[in-house]
């Protein structure tokens, strides 16, 4: 009896030792072969590990550029891509393209693609409550009612968990809003009527943490427009001036960026890389002291303004130095900030000198315009400036530029000393 004790315990002991062979050399196996990432399951419910990426189309598409829209869509569409979402809330007009059954609504689509070579758009349509959106139904948006883009933004961020987010602004721009031309804004909406101002832009983008902005947009890099949005990323893309209606090369855009670590600084240059006009990146941590240095620069020049024949001078210099604007007018002017400090880098006023020359410095690898005046005719400029942007501190709807500036802009009485109430305004 007592060898068959014996014997039971000999096997036992050696089940164990095998059983603790085993347990090792899996564990071995694992560390030398790692377990590929899954999808998760957690009481039979999928949860879904984030995407590097998830990328926001805001398409304000009800005007002018329809068609443009629908073919950027497509192009989305036949790019190859993964590890991102990519999520167009697309705003349709109902007067310059009938195809694609003539829709004239808002929808929200997330890009699936195409491999078929037709015009028809096959991205999954999908419910955003929210926004009062659904798959099945027809609702109209207001592009331009900056809440529409907040709302856009956090719906995509608590639905579509990626590690980064980043936006781009669809459609016309102007960079800053001149009244007169309110036919052109950010976000323009011909059946609402409206756009969204840049004070508005900068609202709806606030606490959002993204990680680029860009701007398919004319005149996204005006400073006025840069400015307002330096604490809601890391890095904005746009261009200073116009840009092509057909919008960026966003096949190419998808799949570029599917194959990079999806940092920040790569997503900027991607979207640098996919417009044919020059785009120009602006790393947002550095505006506020760009922002100082025009401060600088502005009180300089201004000083030298003292009787109407400096007054002239400068205008004319200015006028003359590189700009962006339409061809069709009234027109914002918008004088490009590096091209003026060049100008007076040379000035025989040695204050004004040595501030033109590090503002010529700071700039020296960005493209950013500031607005002047607007342009009634070819060689003509208004008598005024726009309400809206002149200096009042009982308008709420400033933009930061204009309420932090103190020697750029004009102001209501037009005798500050700023730059532009020294030209303009002043009596010599």
């Amino acid at each position: 009896m007592k060898m068959v004790y014996k014997m039971i315990l000999v096997f036992s002991v050696v089940a164990l030792l095998a059983g603790f062979e085993c347990i090792i050399n899996c564990s071995c196996n694992l560390m030398a072969y790692p377990v590929p990432k899954r999808t998760l399951m957690l009481d039979n419910t999928k949860i879904e590990e984030p995407k590097e990426l998830t990328l926001l189309v805001y398409m304000a598409a009800d005007n002018d550029l329809e068609s443009y829209a629908i073919r950027n869509l497509k192009a989305m569409e036949r790019a190859d891509f993964s590890r991102m979402n990519v999520l167009v809330l697309f705003d349709r007009s109902e007067s310059y393209d009938e195809t694609n059954e003539n829709w004239t609504d808002t929808r929200l689509f997330e890009i699936t693609h195409d491999n078929s070579n037709g015009s028809s758009i096959v991205s999954k349509r999908i419910n955003c409550p929210p926004l009062g959106l659904s798959d099945n139904t027809e609702t109209e948006l207001d592009m331009g009612n900056y809440t529409v883009l907040k709302t856009f933004i956090e719906f995509a961020k608590s639905s579509y968990t990626a590690n980064s987010y980043a936006l781009i602004m669809w459609g016309h721009g102007t960079g800053w809003r001149f009244s007169s031309c309110s036919s052109r804004a950010v976000a323009i909406d011909d059946k609402s009527h409206s756009y969204m101002c840049v004070q508005e832009l900068g609202l709806a983008l606030k606490d959002e943490s993204l990680s680029v902005i860009g701007f398919d947009t004319c005149f996204g890099s005006a400073f006025e427009n840069l400015y307002e949005l330096k604490d809601c990323t890391d890095y904005i893309v746009a261009s200073p001036g116009l840009t092509p209606a057909a919008g960026w090369d966003y096949k190419t855009l998808l799949q570029k960026l599917s194959n990079t670590s999806f940092s920040a600084q790569e997503i900027a240059a991607i979207m640098e890389y996919a417009s044919a006009q020059n785009n120009i990146i602006t790393k947002a941590s550095e505006l506020q002291d760009l922002m100082l240095v025009i401060e600088d620069f502005s009180k300089a020049l201004a000083q030298t303004i003292t009787d109407e024949q400096s007054r002239r001078s400068v205008l004319d210099l200015l006028i003359n130095a590189k700009s962006y604007c339409y061809t069709q007018y009234p027109s914002d002017l918008f004088i490009d900030v590096f091209s003026m400090a060049q100008v007076f880098s040379n000035s025989t006023d040695y204050q004004l000198q040595a501030c033109a020359r590090i503002l010529a410095q700071k700039t020296s690898n960005i493209q950013t315009g500031l607005y002047l005046i607007p342009k009634t005719g070819e060689g003509v400029l208004a008598t005024a400036h726009s309400f809206e942007y002149i200096k009042n501190d009982a308008n709420q709807t400033q933009c930061a530029f204009i309420k932090n500036s103190s020697w750029w802009v004009p102001t209501k009485n037009g005798n500050s000393g700023s730059l532009l109430d020294k030209l303009f305004y002043w009596n010599f």
